[in-house]
């Protein structure tokens, strides 16, 4: 195969791996040749930066688009994923543990990436790392991969993109705030007497006692540390400085001697040019496109110390506040808002430090035009500052610990439902649900992460709990009834758990007379949740929203269709084989069965052995994989060729998936059925 220039293989990439999935020689271990070698390049994207919020627990992913093309289409056509997936490493990096992955989605836009200019996206993906009690190593390990319209597969950390990186980091893991009280124990290392589980209810944690250190504390913490006084002390000072405070300056007297106060402390309390960065530094910002819009910006904090306490105390915050220039007139006049992440002194910080992240959700639908009028191309300011967050008046502000950064984002075009209309069902958009089979689509995908609910592009039904999601009218109320057949309907009234923009969760009830919701300011309901749906049964159903305006006269009506498929899968595995299940045979033997995988939404069947002690392809059952149903029962054939298997007590087992859309996730119902053997030498 003849080798192809740079730009003609971005636009030939897909039909290149078809027909090599080796032909850029990025896969380490393939019997395909190379064609031409590009691995793990990043002329076109490059992920910069990778931090964590401990307390949201988001990861988030900075990259940088820096070309005017090679991303498909304009902003009118579909463009071009960049695919983003996390590992975490709970031993140093030895080994990897896989996270999932999201996407987001990139197009030609020569207005952001001209000459030195550049775009800057996120990728954010919730995870859930084990806690620990406070007084332990609060560290781990994450490595990204970014890849440009080739998803990384899955547990593979090692593996390397064609355009795209690779990138680790370590991140602080929130420690417990309410301690299980086993775990207690047995950091402890307590030994007790008596039954504890007589006593005590080992189901209701131990809240843990969250000490903010005052000024004194503070002082005697880092009293041969290095931390100046205008550090640990900046908040009070300035509170101080500013009359918010009713201390007096002789209060300052109660601290050790040997800190003192500096004559200079006028000037070392002034900023300095661009801030002092020593400390922590806002290192990259970006704009996660997918729902909900979120400002996100990466931290680096540097030094062991001077972070107000360690994970057993309430430590301090890192406040980024974020501006837009919506006018391009550099003025700057639109506050986003701020975000925050609380930090904490670590003894064992690593060379390059830990990376925080920060997230302001921002309604940006005011700003949205449509495609036709080309990109909305927007610079944004963020200022970082210690412990004292920069107030939006104050765009200009030089803060004296953090710094300011400034980039580019671009906002996707108008969305395709307007407010007072269902949007999205299932994490699905409504546009991209089939208006008669109620069926996701081809080209459907998830709008909190981008990724399609089939990698196939096949129809996947709906299951387990359904939300709903709109845009707001502001002072106006709704209702969400479902119906089978479009003739009763029923109102769905579960209180919803909804998400403001400081990303705490509070409960939203309708009103128990009217059954009507009201609707909620972005601020306080930055997914824009309407509904929770609770299905059951396989039937098709209808889903709709009608609107009350202040008054409480309804204005108007939406309904959409969906597809229900709340069944699992068939599926069974059995041995026909001399003595069939649970029988013995020599080594060599040419095992034979039968097994059933049907679905009427299959996704997928896979049919292997444990434990898993033999090199590949030696254990590996035929056909071991597929994508459509077997026969009906008793299914079809399998085959297990046992010669050079070690000698041991296997379990061979059939896994059927489906494609429903299970709680708004992409998940599928998966049901297993096993049976055993034996090989023994021959």
């Amino acid at each position: 195969m003849k080798p192809v220039e740079p730009e003609a293989a971005r636009e030939s990439f897909k039909l290149l791996l078809l027909a090599n999935p080796n032909y850029f020689g990025n896969l380490s271990e393939s019997t395909f040749t190379p064609v031409k070698s590009i691995c793990s390049n990043t002329y076109y994207e490059e992920l910069v930066c990778l931090g964590y919020h401990p307390q949201q627990k988001q990861i988030e992913a900075v990259v940088h688009i820096y070309q005017p093309s090679g991303y498909g289409t304009d902003i009118c056509g579909p463009g071009t994923p960049e695919f983003v997936r996390f590992y975490l490493s709970f031993d140093k990096g030895a080994t990897w543990q896989d996270q999932g992955m999201t996407s987001f989605q990139t197009h030609n836009i020569p207005e952001g990436t001209e000459g030195e200019k550049r775009l800057e996206y996120a990728a954010s993906l919730p995870i859930d790392p084990p806690a620990k009690v406070c007084w332990f190593d609060p560290m781990i390990e994450v490595r990204a991969i970014l890849s440009w319209n080739d998803p990384p597969p899955s547990n593979q950390p090692n593996w390397k993109p064609v355009w795209g990186n690779v990138r680790e980091n370590s991140i602080l893991v929130e420690p417990f705030r309410l301690i299980p009280i086993p775990v207690f124990f047995e950091a402890v290392k307590a030994k007790l007497p008596y039954p504890i589980e007589k006593v005590v209810d080992l189901d209701k944690p131990l809240p843990t006692k969250i000490k903010s250190l005052n000024v004194a504390e503070l002082a005697e913490l880092y009293k041969d540390k290095g931390v100046p006084m205008h550090r640990f002390a900046y908040k009070e000072m300035m509170a101080f400085a500013s009359g918010q405070t009713i201390a007096n300056a002789q209060s300052l007297a109660t601290l050790p001697t040997e800190i003192g106060i500096n004559p200079d402390i006028i000037e070392q309390l002034k900023p300095l040019t661009d801030g002092d960065s020593s400390y922590e530094e806002l290192t990259c910002i970006g704009l996660d496109p997918n729902t909900p819009n979120t400002m996100v910006g990466v931290i680096q904090v540097k030094k062991p110390c001077g972070y107000s306490g360690d994970p057993c105390s309430d430590g301090s915050r890192e406040y980024v506040t974020f501006w837009a220039d919506f006018d391009s007139n550099g003025t700057f006049e639109t506050c986003l808002g701020t975000a925050d992440v609380q930090v904490y002194d670590v003894n064992d910080i690593p060379p390059e430090g830990i990376h925080y992240a920060v997230r302001l959700p921002v309604d940006l639908a005011a700003y949205r035009q449509v495609c036709k009028k080309g990109p909305k191309v927007v610079r944004i300011r963020a200022i970082l500052s210690w412990n004292t967050p920069v107030p939006c008046t104050n765009p200009n502000k030089v803060p004296r610990w953090g710094n300011r950064e400034e980039t580019l984002i671009n906002i996707v075009p108008v969305a395709a439902e307007p407010a007072g209309k269902i949007a999205i069902l299932g994490n699905i958009p409504v546009g991209n649900i089939h208006d008669v089979t109620g069926l996701t689509t081809a080209t459907a995908h998830f709008t909190h992460n981008n990724l399609p609910p089939d990698d196939y592009g096949r129809p996947c039904p709906f299951a387990g709990r359904v939300n709903v999601k709109g845009l707001p009218v502001p002072g106006w109320s709704y209702m969400v009834e479902v119906s089978q057949y479009g003739l009763m309907w029923i109102p769905v009234v579960t209180d919803l758990e909804v998400t403001d923009g400081y990303g705490i969760t509070h409960d939203h009830k309708a009103d128990p007379v009217t059954k009507r919701f009201t609707y909620l300011p972005f601020n306080q309901n930055v997914e824009n949740l309407l509904a929770q749906w609770d299905t059951a049964g396989d039937a098709k159903w209808y889903v709709r929203l009608t609107v009350y305006d202040a008054g409480g006269v309804a204005q108007g009506t939406d309904t959409h269709v969906i597809q229900l498929d709340n069944t699992w899968p068939d599926r069974s595995i059995t041995i026909t084989t001399g003595l069939g299940n649970c029988g013995k045979f020599p080594v060599g033997t040419l095992l034979e069965g039968k097994f059933v995988a049907r679905d009427d939404y299959l996704r997928d069947f896979k049919v292997y052995i444990t434990p898993i002690v033999n090199t590949p392809p030696i254990g590996i059952p035929v056909p071991s994989t597929g994508l459509v149903n077997t026969a009906l029962a008793p299914g079809d054939d399998w085959e297990l060729d046992t010669k050079d298997m070690i000698p041991c007590g296997y379990t061979i087992h059939v896994r059927a998936r489906d494609r429903a859309i299970i709680n708004s996730e992409k998940n599928g119902h998966r049901i297993y059925d096993h049976a055993g053997f034996c090989l023994e030498e021959s």
